[in-house]
């Protein structure tokens, strides 16, 4: 079991036990082991060396410890593999804390810094994209997250996620954002996937005019189809009004 901290006095570390690792076991600076039954080890993360290897937990530090790491990341260029990789890892730890930690006050959250301190650099991550199949890359993108927060995709959330991909950049953002703050519960898929339902109809009909009772109809409609219906209709999406699609959906439902 690895422990991370930002922090860790000598004194701290003495009073558990914890010990620093033989030069010839290849281990660096600030990581510590218990005693061999225990297999336990830490790292403290402000006495980690200013490496690539140890970017990406330096930015789960605090401070100038954080702040630094950061720089080091802006300065890689966008598609440097370290860069990618790391901003993956962090939004993966992002939502898996929030999948498994209860809600915390606003004010309070640590992780949330970090979290916006980053959004940016993520942001020029999609939009390089765009020039290296920023569709395909998006899709990706969604559905690693999806399934890091709510378990295995489901038919009828894969067939929604194809259309999404082709989604403005601040409006793919917008919308993992969104993602991110449902909470966990017995209801979550039906949330998730009226969340991307309304994005695919919004995409699909940007200057219609509807109430918000036949928006949540559609929706409603939309996501009784089966997988198979609910993949045709959204591959003739583009071609067809507002009107068509409600007839359309009427239709299959009789």
């Amino acid at each position: 079991m690895w422990i991370l901290t930002p922090t860790a006095s000598e004194l701290l570390l003495d009073s558990f036990g914890f010990r620093v690792p033989e030069e010839s076991e290849g281990w660096g600076k600030g990581v510590y082991f218990l005693t061999e039954v225990w297999r336990v080890g830490l790292i403290a993360i402000h006495q980690l060396p200013r490496s690539p290897e140890t970017m990406w937990l330096r930015m789960l530090g605090r401070g100038r410890v954080q702040q630094g790491a950061i720089a080091e990341l802006s300065a890689l260029p966008v598609d440097n593999p370290l860069r990618t990789n790391a901003l993956q890892l962090l939004y993966i730890l992002q939502a898996n804390l929030q999948a498994n930690t209860p809600p915390i006050p606003a004010g309070d959250d640590e992780d949330q810094e970090l979290v916006m301190a980053i959004a940016p650099l993520f942001q020029q991550h999609l939009e390089a994209a765009q020039q290296q199949g920023r569709e395909e890359r998006q899709r990706m993108i969604l559905e690693s997250f999806l399934q890091v927060r709510f378990g295995e995709l489901d038919p009828r959330t894969s067939a929604l996620i194809l259309p999404i991909s082709s989604l403005h950049i601040a409006d793919f953002t917008l919308l993992l954002v969104q993602l991110s703050t449902l909470p966990a519960g017995q209801n979550e898929d039906q949330q998730v996937q009226y969340l991307l339902a309304e994005s695919v109809l919004k995409k699909s009909f940007p200057q219609a005019e509807q109430s918000s009772e036949i928006w949540a109809g559609i929706i409603h409609d939309l996501l009784a189809l089966s997988p198979d219906n609910l993949s045709s209709l959204l591959a003739d999406l583009p071609q067809l009004s507002i009107e068509e699609l409600m007839a359309r959906l009427a239709q299959s439902l009789t």
